[in-house]
């Protein structure tokens, strides 16, 4: 039966990280739907909010979705298993996505009239490029795992975009306009920077305790 509690585990990992990614599939159709569609509309007033930049909006937009949209697979280990290289390229992709569309972000917060919301910007645009750094110094290094844990602390920062704007589209929060947006900005990049770090080390113990049965079950 010890034996037999590795493979569970991992099937418990594997069903909880396409759980999160089902849901996180979910929200960014909620957030295309009930936001993000009205970019195509040239008289909405959110093509209209950012229509003063032009140039900024496409540096942050088009590498931001790239990394959005890359970085799920990089945390698919079947992808790395059969095809490394293209792991491997897709990541570097990723990484110059990140360098560009983070310092971006801080550009406009500065530039748009919502200067409460720049401290956050910076925050987020921060916490994903220190990750993302550090997760690159660790691969090239040698340290795969550690590049895996820093990776699964960055990509978080990413998924503000999105989970923040699902949030917001609940009528309760969208009807408080600014009262409403500055909170749950800051909720969710702190639940962003702190919640990785609390499942790595689940996943740590988790182990340990394997390695403890396994070795009470070949002690039997």
């Amino acid at each position: 039966m010890a034996s037999g509690s590795l493979p569970a585990t991992r099937m418990s990992f594997s069903a909880s990280k396409y759980a999160l990614f089902l849901l996180f599939g979910i929200l960014l159709i909620v957030t295309w739907v009930t936001r993000d569609r009205f970019l195509l509309d040239a008289n909405s007033f959110l093509r209209q909010r950012y229509a003063p930049l032009p140039t900024l909006m496409l540096l942050h937009g088009v590498p931001g979705t790239m990394a959005l949209f890359l970085g799920i697979f990089q945390f698919s280990s079947r992808l790395r298993r059969r095809h490394l290289q293209v792991h491997k390229v897709m990541g570097w992709i990723y990484v110059v996505s990140v360098a560009i569309t983070a310092p971006v972000a801080v550009i406009v917060a500065i530039k748009l009239p919502t200067p409460t919301l720049l401290p956050a910007s910076i925050i987020q645009a921060s916490g994903w490029l220190l990750a993302t750094g550090t997760a690159i110094y660790c691969v090239l290094t040698g340290k795969i795992q550690q590049h895996r844990e820093w990776m699964m602390r960055g990509y978080p920062f990413a998924m503000v975009f999105v989970f923040a704007r699902a949030l917001l589209a609940i009528p309760a929060i969208s009807a408080q306009g600014i009262n409403g947006l500055i909170p749950v900005v800051w909720s969710v990049i702190a639940v962003a920077g702190v919640l990785p770090s609390f499942v790595i080390e689940w996943q740590r113990l988790a182990a340990i305790r394997r390695n403890e049965r396994l070795r009470a079950a070949a002690r039997a």
